[in-house]
């Protein structure tokens, strides 16, 4: 990863050699997903009112993940395709997006 930020948050890096993004959200059920909507606007370039909704394409999942979090030992996370990229959150708070084009649906 390169210590180069694509969005505006000194805890995320890019790998230049796949485009993938990692960045951190606060695991708090309360704020998980407004925090990885305005990732996905930033690193965008967009509003959050833009994008698509979050809960018609994956329900509460982000939220669920961190309400009543599994043991640490169970390392749970989550995968989906959103807005144009492949996301992985991890119930750290860890949030990888990779850009794929073919979630938009065009």
């Amino acid at each position: 990863m390169s210590e180069e930020d694509s969005i505006d948050d000194e805890t995320a890096d890019t790998d230049s050699a796949t485009g993938a993004v990692y960045a951190e959200i606060a695991p708090d059920p309360s704020t998980a997903e407004y925090d990885l909507l305005e990732r996905i606007a930033e690193l965008g370039g967009t509003d959050i009112e833009e994008l698509p909704s979050l809960y018609m394409e994956v329900d509460h999942f982000v939220e669920s993940l961190f309400e009543v979090p599994p043991s640490p030992a169970a390392q749970m996370e989550i995968r989906f395709s959103y807005a144009g990229y492949r996301i992985t959150i991890a119930q750290s708070g860890t949030v990888k997006l990779v850009p794929v084009k073919e979630t938009l649906g065009e």
